[in-house]
């Protein structure tokens, strides 16, 4: 097995799938079996390795092989078994079971280190500079074999342009959202008639709207900066403060505001169904949860050093600890407060039935007692649609961005994950080393990954967010309101304040 190149420190670096059929082709082959001969003094049979196990290992490391340019080490099943011309006859060919030398797993695994098989690493791969912990390799999730899949991996396994080109646009979006966010939150803040309940809780839902889309500005300023801390390792909170800054506030954003949105429905719940105002004494409540629970999940990610770039343009929780520490928080609130949100509007159905049913023309003073606090209660949550539609549409748009990108991250997105990818990725090694185009062999390999559309889709839905809300919110009475404002900011400017109390001064003495 010299003569071919193969070495007992590259034998131990072949992948998982091949590592055993190819150790049992080499053991049977290079310590052949030595049978005596019945009734014969001295005379021997040997039998060599086995016509099935060298075809197993042509099926099971073959790709391998070609992908590192070792080719040599592929079994030859039509030739004579390697080393037997030294046996008499010379030149023996693979036996049939039965007849051969049948070994036993070995068991065990591949990947038990990592070796450099490979002399040049065809693009996009790069070589691997082995400057990791040890000495061993720069990255073990996306290196072998000498060979490194660049940062930010994910792109190169798609077409050419794809996804810089794709992500480029839902950055665009994000970066639209910010904008329409923060006006919608300085409209809120500013307007002196927003700033009291109900219309304080939009408030608050409109400041964690704008922190979710601000993070944009991170990748927009150098996005590669964003994703990778050199040409091979992507961004973790432990190598990048930018990566554990970002990723930080996108946490507690997206936490405080399904925490708001959360307020949100129940306050139309009681107010719609059970024409309560609870919440607007009890603010200080709802900051300490809102708020407080946003930085305690926060907190714990970024005390278990699971803030990292995986995926998009932006740091976020591992995927490996997303269920546990981020998605789990969010579902305590969103599928509750959906669950509250289907009964709100059940009850607002009834009574819209039942108020089409009624004949609003008959005399208040005709009715029973009862029947009229039935058609005010009807009148009630008519009156609360009219007035909270906004909020309502606004908490359903919030919850299904979250409830869609939670299914895509579970359904989806798990499929880029390295350890995922190791036997997929030496395949498309192969067709690039053979001669194929780049886009070619990531066809090929695209089964195996999200479909880029779906990942466009998914990104694109929480991008937008801040531009729903606003869409939903805009009305052409919001514009006079700030036409209003600007106008008593100009007039205070030009001395209109100081001349009215003047004025007063002068009527009162």
């Amino acid at each position: 097995m010299a003569q071919m190149g193969a070495t007992a420190s590259s034998l131990t670096q072949l992948p998982d799938n091949c590592y055993d059929p190819y150790m049992k082709y080499v053991c049977s082959t290079a310590f052949p079996r030595v049978i005596p001969v019945a009734g014969e003094a001295n005379v021997f049979k040997v039998w060599f390795s086995c016509l099935s196990t060298c075809q197993n290992a042509v099926t099971q490391c073959s790709e391998f092989f070609t992908a590192f340019d070792k080719k040599s080490l592929i079994p030859q099943c039509d030739a004579v078994v390697p080393e037997s011309a030294t046996y008499s006859p010379p030149g023996i060919a693979y036996g049939p079971d039965g007849s051969c030398n049948q070994v036993q797993a070995l068991g065990g695994s591949g990947n038990r280190g990592i070796g450099n098989l490979t002399a040049s690493c065809p693009a996009p791969f790069v070589s691997d500079p082995m400057t990791g912990p040890g000495g061993k390799t720069a990255n073990e999730k996306y290196c072998m074999h000498g060979c490194c899949l660049p940062c930010p991996a994910q792109y190169h396994l798609y077409r050419k342009g794809y996804l810089e080109t794709g992500f480029k646009i839902t950055n665009g979006i994000r970066a639209l959202s910010m904008v329409l966010g923060f006006l919608l939150m300085m409209t809120y803040l500013c307007l002196d008639d927003k700033r009291s309940h109900p219309s304080a809780l939009i408030l608050f839902f409109s400041i964690g709207i704008f922190l979710f889309s601000v993070v944009i500005i991170f990748p927009l300023v150098n996005t590669r900066a964003m994703q990778c801390v050199d040409e091979i390792n992507p961004s973790t909170q432990a190598n990048s403060l930018k990566c554990a800054i970002q990723g930080a506030m996108l946490i507690f954003a997206s936490v405080a505001t399904c925490a708001w949105c959360t307020a949100l429905i129940m306050n139309l719940h009681f107010h719609t169904v059970w024409n309560s105002a609870w919440f607007a004494k009890k603010y200080w409540l709802l900051h300490f949860l809102c708020w407080g629970f946003a930085t305690g999940v926060t907190a714990v990610v970024l005390a278990k050093g699971e803030v990292k770039w995986e995926y998009a343009t932006l740091c976020l929780v591992s995927q490996d600890k997303a269920s546990q520490l981020f998605f789990y928080p969010l579902a305590i609130m969103i599928f509750p407060a959906f669950l509250v949100h289907c009964a709100t509007f059940i009850h607002i159905a009834r009574i819209s039935v039942m108020s089409s049913e009624d004949s609003e023309t008959q005399s208040r003073s005709t009715l029973s007692a009862g029947a009229a606090a039935v058609i005010s209660h009807r009148r009630h949550v008519m009156m609360a649609i009219r007035i909270q539609w906004r909020a309502a549409l606004m908490a359903i748009c919030a919850i299904v961005s979250v409830m869609l990108y939670w299914l895509f991250y579970f359904i989806q997105l798990k499929k880029i994950n390295p350890s995922e990818l190791a036997s997929h990725i030496a395949k498309f090694v192969g067709c690039i080393k053979v001669g194929n185009a780049h886009d070619y062999c990531a066809d090929e390999l695209s089964p195996y990954l999200p479909p880029f559309g779906m990942m466009i889709a998914a990104e694109s839905v929480v991008s937008s967010i801040g531009t729903v809300i606003f869409i939903v919110f805009f009305k052409p009475a919001l514009v006079r309101e700030w036409g209003d404002k600007f106008a008593s900011i100009g007039y205070w400017i030009r001395g209109g304040g100081k001349r009215r109390k003047d004025q007063d001064q002068f009527f009162v003495i």
